[in-house]
C-alpha cells in the first residue's frame, strides 16, 4: 500500500536560475554539497546565473518545484 508524504523544500537545496526562470527543468535540485562540488571541479556561472535556495524563491516556483517532485514520486 503506498502512503501520500508530504513534499517539502530544504534551505539546504539549490536551483539554478537566470533571469527568474530556472536554467533547468524542474526535476533539478542540487544539494548544498553538490554546488560545492561543482564549483571545486571547475562550472563557471553564466552571465546572470545564479544558485538560489529553494526555500528562498517566490512561492509561485516553490509550487512548480513542488509539484514536479510530487508528480515523479507519483510514478516511480
Amino acid at each position: 500500500m503506498k502512503t501520500e508524504t508530504e513534499v517539502k523544500l530544504y534551505k539546504t537545496d539549490y536551483v539554478l536560475f537566470k533571469d527568474n526562470k530556472p536554467v533547468e527543468s524542474l526535476d533539478i535540485i542540487y544539494a548544498s554539497e553538490s554546488v560545492i562540488e561543482l564549483f571545486n571541479d571547475g562550472f563557471k556561472l553564466e552571465q546572470g546565473e545564479g544558485f538560489i535556495k529553494t526555500t528562498d524563491l517566490p512561492i509561485e516556483w516553490q509550487e512548480k518545484y513542488i509539484a514536479e517532485i510530487t508528480h515523479n514520486k507519483s510514478i516511480l
